[in-house]
């Protein structure tokens, strides 16, 4: 897609950005984002060569309809056999917490607390799981401790994560640590908390996940325990949980991590018995449990079993799993197929690219008589040939067909491929409408206007010069059939005569299915640069009438630019271009930005060097376009996927062909004739091994469907348990809509596709939508609330609902963000569901206990800038629309094979796992996994290869010559340490099996995260140097409640997160980080601003450091900010250190200072830094230099004497040993190199356990080093 910049569009931005920063309320301020959305999805329309809808590095949160259930926890043979592993039971929310009866003794000091969940997505913040209450003290309410779930983010709605908060009736505050991640809604987990009156832990699935040492001693005296209340499932204050909970452990012992994990997988020993306070099955709650008034038990919960994996059947299957089977694109990509492994097995197994036929179609437009065709049949043929001959070399085939359509109002009219309607006539000039059937943009674009006389208007005569919108179009004339050839005069965006359609009104105009074709179509532009627009196979319009390519037919089938048509469907197959990763990220600090060929960055291929956005068949020059100047070798310039010419072009590569094959199977099965099963993508893998047995799981097919799928079927919604999933289709709402068609009720069918939640964006419904921009006031929501009413397709017995609300403003109300959901019956009898706390990025989640026929659903709210992206209904299981669903069955083959089924295993039953008994100790067997439907199989997975008694990841060994950096005895992600065995980030494992533990931000410096982990080490000073911090600040704009100079002084802020692409620095940044004041921003139109840092002690420089809190980048223009850098020495001499470009991929920035040998060295004593971005932000600013050589001391230094580096002076040849001070350092343990303490010696200080060693220099801080303990 090719970019564009105008002066209007950025003076259009500086005036927003002005004025925005002034607003002052969050709903002022939610309007003003909503503008800029507005503003950033105009300019990414923007005309090129090629226009997509790029998304830049983000993907929306997943949906439902492929994915498969994440396998939750290990099968334990042990808790198998358990007979008290007991029910799991569902908490509503509403009135059924229960409170431990007072009989039963609460440990006061160490204690162990254990349970299994499964939350519901959506919950209140905090939401209370368990806890401990005081009912006696009422002036203090945090008393005790709480395990739960909480939105950690500063506005409270979003990243929520599992918390354990802990405060002993003796300590001042609460203290509360939080899991490294946020919680998966309807997955089940194992959580535990542990206090052993010094540390308090927490434990997500058996991994450390959270430490503090912040509380001390018993939670409570002997002489109040009269006064504890334990409760789950909520508190007092109706803080209450939703979701499932089973098997309730508490122990009087803050029991280790090895007996947690032994605890998750069902193992007991009756030695530990003492230690036991409870331990809840919930076969019989009203034992030990007691309600809240007028509330009552929870219900169980259905299918509570599915928790743990069934018992092993004769014969060596089984149902239940034990595999995670979640395969994570990376963060630039959006599906399966960005998945590095996926990727890379499709790329190397050779059979997942056979030979493809995939259909498309021609839409070709005639006039009434048969003439005039959009494209001539010798452009088809010619285009047809050279595709196939593209394409062929890599396994796929095009089968053409050709749909004429003979209507002379479409033939005559304009279709625009890439202007949005509602622009046309807006009072500014946008160049992609700007054509003469649009008349230049409605006269917008015209530069000189004639005068119109009154006489002229409406006199049934079209007249050129009152043809524009001030004029309403010569009072209809123009656009009145009666009275001119309208397909050339009627500019009138809201006529239905006028002369132009975009290319949604077009497709919705033919309505050509897209399920079964791709469909190809023709339009103009007003730049004639546009080659094509393409629709990705991501996108919910891929399979729809609304899908399909858009070409200018200038550019198909004609000599010189049939490749154009090869490069779209390159992007319909899911390829980027080859510069995505340079030319197409929204700045330098994007995920995206490709230094170096990656599976995860750029174009997501590895065979494509990076390389700008160029033109010409050659490798580029440098240029200034690019986050460094670099030079570009090896570029692609010959790939499809360039912008090079047809005489250029000529390839795809390995790589780009992998992930073509890979949509094909996973989108677009429908196009194929005759297509094959989707295919398992992924080896299978051992999950258990016995002296005579080998057990077997894999992952599902690449589609994730469970059932054989045929056009017009709901078998491809149908999931495990024959459970139909179903987005809403049609959507209405009393509120007005805007004529663009953003934040419609229309956008909020289908599945989600939000490309980064909790931002503004138009692909959302939204009450406010059709409230123009400049409106005075906002049109408040009716008492009631706003309404949004999405209908589905098949109405059915409801199980759950899942709803994506991925925008709103906490603070807007007090109210939860959805007021209700009423869910509309078949029969009439609505069913209201009351009000729902939700999380911007987490889907809401709501079991339904409703036996009626669902056709629809209604939601209303308060909150007038909600933004709903998408909504799901799941019937129960057994839908009666699924029964006739074929189920796809799986085969397993063996090499060699098996010795009762010579053609493989056939799996009747949606089982995989397979535990094959037919085995030898001296033979090596390779299994393979094919998918098998009604009509065919697919072609095999990739081999796995396995002795019996060989190891394996999974056996608890880590064997680190076949690569395992650890082995936690499963198959999960998310503990610490993957599937396949490696250790996840931030996470470190010790022992054998693995125990994990997240090590950043757990208080401990370890000597592999000391270079990393600033929250654990501190800022790395590397070895030989001394930093030391400003002690004092001047800025150029300051004011001391808004933005403060003085907190640039002293040590920065190194655990907040460096911000770009800022809308506005809160008043919250202002508490650790200076930035200039709203007064400094709007005082120039070329502002200057500046920080100057002094330094207590002066010294030669070695380096400057510059601790960012925000790099300058806005939220609409993204251009990154230089800093100008300066010495000031002691003799106030200037000395430049240069420009330097800002990013928060290099925080904090690192200036090396080079020192001229031919003229004196000279003691900095200040640095100055300037900049020209009000939206840069500094948090400190640091000062390195030598910690042993002092170059001016040392050129001092008279012929008898020579430098002494530790005491930094110069001393006599003949000097004796200087006897030095005993350290005197409390709280540690010294040790020396020697008896005596001279100069010389070595001594080593530990410090002891919860402290860490400051040096200190004439009372400044130098630099903060903690050390191991």
């Amino acid at each position: 897609m090719k970019l564009w910049t105008f002066p209007w569009l950025l003076c259009l931005v500086i005036l927003i950005l002005c004025f925005g920063s002034e607003c002052g309320t969050v709903r002022r301020k939610g309007r003003s984002k909503r503008d800029l959305v507005r503003i950033r999805e105009a300019r990414a329309t923007f005309p090129g060569a090629c226009a997509t809808r790029l998304p830049r590095g983000k993907r929306s949160l997943p949906g439902l309809e492929r994915r498969v259930p994440r396998q939750r926890r290990r099968s334990s043979q042990a808790e198998e056999n358990s007979p008290g592993r007991g029910k799991a039971v569902y908490f509503t929310g509403r009135g059924d917490q229960l409170r431990l009866k007072p009989g039963v003794e609460i440990p006061r000091g160490n204690f162990t607390l254990e349970m299994w969940i499964k939350p519901e997505g959506g919950q209140r913040s905090p939401t209370v799981i368990a806890g401990l209450y005081d009912k006696c003290f009422y002036a203090s309410s945090d008393r005790g401790w709480l395990l739960g779930i909480r939105a950690i983010s500063e506005q409270g709605n979003c990243d929520p994560r599992f918390f354990f908060s802990l405060k002993t009736d003796r300590a001042h505050k609460v203290t509360s640590i939080h899991s490294n991640g946020q919680y998966l809604p309807n997955t089940w987990a194992h959580l535990a908390v542990t206090y052993d009156g010094l540390y308090m832990k927490l434990y997500v699935n058996g991994a450390q996940v959270g430490v503090s040492r912040e509380q001390s001693g018993n939670v409570f005296s002997y002489l109040t325990k009269k006064c504890k209340v334990l409760m789950v499932g909520g508190n007092a204050l109706n803080h209450n949980y939703r979701g499932a909970v089973e098997r309730v452990t508490l122990w009087r012992e803050a029991r280790g991590q090895r007996q947690i994990i032994r605890d998750m997988q069902g193992h007991e020993d009756p030695q530990d018995a003492p230690q036991l306070v409870i331990r809840e099955t919930f076969e019989h709650p009203a034992r030990k449990w007691l309600t809240v008034k007028d509330g009552s038990f929870p219900q169980q919960e259905e299918g509570s079993s599915s928790r743990v994996g069934q018992a092993e059947g004769v014969g060596g299957s089984g149902s239940g799993g034990s595999l995670d089977t979640t395969l994570e694109p990376p963060s630039c990509g959006q599906t399966i197929c960005d998945n590095v492994e996926v990727v890379t097995n499709y790329n190397r197994t050779w059979t997942f690219r056979k030979p493809k036929t995939m259909r498309y179609r021609v839409v070709n437009v005639w006039d009434d008589a048969g003439r005039r065709p959009t494209v001539t049949p010798h452009q088809i043929q010619l285009q047809h040939q050279d595709l196939n001959k593209a394409f062929a070399v890599y396994n796929i085939t095009w089968e053409l067909s050709v749909h004429n359509v003979t209507n002379s109002s479409l033939r005559h009219r304009l279709v625009l491929a890439n202007c949005d309607i509602s622009k046309v006539g807006d009072e500014a000039c946008d160049p992609e409408c700007n054509h003469t059937l649009t008349g230049f943009d409605a006269g917008d674009c015209k530069r000189h206007r004639s005068r119109c006389p009154e006489y002229k208007q409406g006199n049934g005569v079209c007249d050129p010069e009152c043809n524009w919108d001030n004029f309403f179009y010569d009072n209809g004339d123009c656009c009145n059939p009666n009275v001119t050839d309208v397909t050339k005069t009627c500019f009138n965006r809201s006529s239905p005569h006028r002369a132009y359609l975009d290319v949604k009104e077009l497709k919705e105009i033919l309505n050509l299915d897209g399920s079964t074709h791709l469909n190809v179509f023709f339009a103009n532009s007003s730049d004639e640069d546009l080659a094509g627009v393409a629709t990705w196979p991501w996108d919910k319009e891929a399979l729809t009438h609304l899908g399909g390519i858009v070409l200018n037919p200038s550019f198909y089938g004609t000599f010189g630019h049939t490749h154009t048509m090869i490069h779209e469907i390159g992007h319909s197959l899911g390829l980027y271009h080859v510069f995505r990763g340079i030319s197409e990220i929204e700045s330098c600090n994007d995920a995206c930005l490709e230094t170096e060929p990656s599976l995860e960055t750029g174009d997501l291929c590895e065979d494509t060097n990076p390389t700008p956005k160029y033109k010409y068949c050659r490798d580029p020059e440098p240029g200034n376009d690019t986050c460094e100047r670099r030079h570009f070798t090896h570029t692609p310039y010959n790939n499809y996927m360039s912008y090079a010419d047809d005489d250029c072009t000529d390839s795809f590569t390995p790589n780009q062909v992998a992930r073509m094959h890979c949509y094909l199977d996973l989108i677009y099965q429908t196009w194929q004739p005759a297509s094959k099963p989707p295919p398992v993508p992924m080896a299978p893998q051992v999950v258990g091994q016995e002296h005579d047995a080998i057990t077997l799981e894999w992952f599902p097919p690449i589609s994730g469907h469970f059932y054989d799928r045929d056009v017009g079927s709901v078998c491809d919604k149908c999931t495990e348990g024959r459970v139909l999933l179903q987005y809403a289709s049609n959507s209405s709402s009393p509120r007005p809509c805007a004529p663009s068609g953003h934040w419609s009720p229309r956008e909020a069918e289908g599945p989600p596709d939000v490309e980064q939640a909790c931002e503004p964006s138009v692909r959302t419904w939204s009450p406010n939508a059709g409230i123009e921009q400049g409106a005075v006031g906002l049109s408040e929501c009716p008492l009631q609330g706003c309404m949004l009413q999405l209908e589905f397709p098949h109405p059915l017995v409801p199980d759950s609902l899942t709803v994506w609300v991925t925008f709103f403003s906490p603070e807007e109300t007090a109210f939860p963000a959805i007021h209700n959901i009423l869910l509309l019956t078949v029969s009439g009898n609505n069913l209201s569901l009351g009000p729902s706390n939700v999380f911007c990025d987490t889907p809401l989640t709501l079991k339904l206990d409703v036996e009626e026929e669902v056709y629809g659903v209604q939601f209303f709210t308060m909150e007038q800038h909600l933004e709903i992206d998408a909504t799901l209904l799941a019937s129960k299981p057994n839908c009666l629309l699924c029964r006739h669903c074929k189920p796809l069955r799986h085969r397993l083959l063996r090499q060699p094979p098996f010795s009762h089924a010579p053609h493989g295993v056939v799996l009747n039953e949606p089982a995989r796992r397979y535990t094959d008994r037919d085995v030898v100790p001296s033979s090596v067997y390779t299994y393979q996994v094919q998918t098998i439907s009604a009509r065919s199989e697919s072609e095999p997975s990739p081999p796995l290869t396995h002795q019996l008694g060989a190891p394996y990841c999974g056996d608890g060994r880590i064997q680190r010559a076949q690569g395992e950096e650890c082995d936690d005895m499963n198959s999960m992600n998310g503990d610490g340490c993957s599937s396949q065995c490696k250790k996840e980030p931030f996470f470190n494992c010790v022992e054998e099996p693995s125990m994990c533990y997240f090590y950043d931000g757990d208080g401990v410096c370890e000597d592999f995260e000391r270079e990393t982990s600033v929250r654990d080490c501190g800022l790395y000073t590397p070895s030989g140097f001394l930093d030391q911090w400003a002690t004092a600040v001047h800025v150029s704009h300051q004011e001391s409640l808004y933005c403060p100079g003085e907190v640039a002084a002293g040590y920065p802020a190194v655990t907040k997160t460096c911000q770009s692409k800022v809308f506005d620095l809160s008043d919250g940044v202002s508490q650790y980080a200076w930035f200039p004041c709203r007064e400094a921003q709007q005082s120039s139109w070329y502002p200057q601003y500046w920080l100057k840092a002094y330094f207590s002690h002066p010294m030669v420089a070695a380096a400057v450091i510059i601790h960012l809190a925000a790099d300058g980048t806005g939220y609409i223009d993204q251009t990154q900010c230089n800093i100008t850098v300066q010495l000031v020495d002691t003799k106030e001499v200037i000395h430049s250190l240069g420009d330097w470009r800002l990013t928060c991929r290099t925080n904090p920035l690192v200036i090396p200072v080079s020192h001229d040998l031919s003229v004196a060295f000279y003691r900095t004593k200040a640095i100055l830094v300037q900049f020209r971005s009000h939206l840069v932000a500094i948090s400190g600013v640091g000062l390195r230099s030598f910690q042993f050589f002092d170059p001016i001391t040392i050129s001092g230094c008279q012929s008898n004497e020579i430098y002494n580096p530790m005491g930094q002076s110069c001393v006599h040849y003949s000097c004796e040993a200087i006897d030095c001070q005993e350290p005197l350092i409390r709280n540690a343990e010294l040790k020396c190199s020697s008896l005596g303490f001279f100069n010389g010696a070595r001594c080593t200080i530990t410090c002891n356990s919860g402290y860490v060693l400051q040096v200190h220099r004439d009372d400044d801080i130098i630099k903060t080093q903690v050390q191991s303990t």
